[in-house]
Formats: structure tokens, C-alpha cells, sequence
């Protein structure tokens, strides 16, 4: 039998939402399904909700003297509610990566839909330590999803978690990540991959980093947008 990973219901049938996306993995009930909010609208830069046309962080990228010099446009599939929240602990703190399965036929039909299948694909690394005690990189196991060439060209220098700081220092730019020796990436169309997008500081630090090493574009791709 298969139970529903989050509330525990019995599955009996497949899941189908709004018509659009089939999911066959038997991981959630169509219950659970429903507390999932697609991103529409807001921010033309990233998807956060905002009756604005560009959010207040964006504007923050736009004129940062690290940032301001390129454009990261941000596709993310859904808002980061109280669902996403308990979804996402059980993923990274619980180690229950299977529940990541439920966004594969998601994942590929937003990329093939918006026609983002031109692109290298760059997952957010994690620290070497929080590697070994979670046991996977949830950037990685998304980016392996979307089906898509992989540059695994990124390392992360200290053990810090951004969930524990405060959101200027967040957005303040520091040498956490760096480009391992001997990559090439020019001329390269690159999409940035991680599981939640909140005040795009992680994504604008690596896109530093590859706009000083002569990328040609460059994306960003999340499950979630805060």
C-alpha cells in the first residue's frame, strides 16, 4: 500500500491538478496537492507577490554595485506557504528526499512549457559538512530532475546557515561560494538551480561569480519563491 508522505492518507488513485500535471510517484494525497499555490504574476524579475512591478529586492540587485551590472531573471513553480514550509522540513531536516519526487512531471513541464531547455544547469551547493549530515544536496537532486547538462562547478567555503541571519546580512555580499579551478563557463547559458527563493542573495552571490568569468545569460530556477 502507499500512504501519502506528509498526512499519512491511503492512495488509490492517481493525482490529477487542474488537468495540467500528472503525478504518478503515489507520494501525496490530492489533499495535500491542493495546499500547493502556483506562482502568478507579481514581480517580473523573480514571482514575489507584490502589486508592484518590480519587488523591493529586486530594485535592491538593480542597484547593488555587485549586481548591477546584470539581470537574473527567477522562475520559481510555487509560493513558499505554511504547507511548503512543513513540506521542506521533512525534506531537509528530516532527510525524506523522496518527497522531492512529487515536482519531477512539474519541473519538466514548466521548463519545456517556457522553453528553458537551452541552458547548463548550476545547482546551489552546499557545505561540505551540511552535505554529510543531510546526506544529499536538495539543488542537486532538482537540477538531476529537470534533465538538463549539469556544471556541479560551485563550492561553498563555510558552514553558515542563511536561515539564521537576519535579512540584511543576507543580501550583503561575502566569498561564501566560489568557482572550483579550471572551469570554463564563457559564452555558457547558465540556469542557477535551488529549492526556495527568498531575497535571491544566494543566486545574485553565484551570479557574480559567473558574470566575472564571461557567462554568455543567466537564469535562476526554484521549486519555491518566498
Amino acid at each position: 500500500m502507499d500512504y501519502c508522505l506528509m498526512c499519512g492518507k491511503y492512495l488509490n488513485e492517481l493525482i490529477n491538478y487542474a488537468n495540467l500535471f500528472r503525478i504518478n510517484n503515489n507520494i501525496l494525497c490530492k489533499d495535500c496537492i491542493k495546499h500547493f499555490e502556483k506562482v502568478n504574476n507579481g514581480c517580473v524579475r523573480c514571482g514575489k507577490k507584490t502589486a508592484e512591478v518590480i519587488c523591493g529586492d529586486c530594485e535592491y540587485w538593480e542597484k547593488c554595485q555587485e549586481t548591477r551590472m546584470f539581470t537574473i531573471k527567477n522562475h520559481s513553480l510555487f509560493y513558499y506557504n505554511d504547507f511548503a514550509k512543513k513540506l521542506i522540513q521533512k525534506i531537509k531536516f528530516l532527510g525524506d528526499a523522496k518527497l522531492l519526487l512529487i515536482f519531477k512531471e512539474w519541473i519538466r513541464y514548466y521548463i519545456k512549457h517556457n522553453n528553458l531547455i537551452d541552458y547548463y544547469l548550476v545547482p546551489v551547493p552546499l557545505h561540505e559538512e551540511r552535505l554529510s549530515e543531510r546526506g544529499f544536496n536538495q539543488s542537486l537532486f532538482i537540477a538531476r530532475m529537470i534533465n538538463l547538462p549539469i556544471l556541479d562547478i560551485i563550492f561553498k567555503l563555510n558552514n553558515d546557515r542563511q536561515s539564521k541571519k537576519k535579512k540584511a546580512e543576507r543580501m550583503m555580499f561575502d566569498n561564501q561560494y566560489q568557482l572550483r579551478d579550471n572551469i570554463d563557463v564563457s559564452n555558457k547559458k547558465v540556469m542557477i538551480v535551488d529549492d526556495i527563493y527568498t531575497t535571491g542573495a544566494t543566486i545574485h552571490k553565484i551570479g557574480r561569480l559567473l558574470y566575472d568569468n564571461n557567462i554568455k545569460e543567466m537564469i535562476s530556477f526554484t521549486v519555491f519563491r518566498s
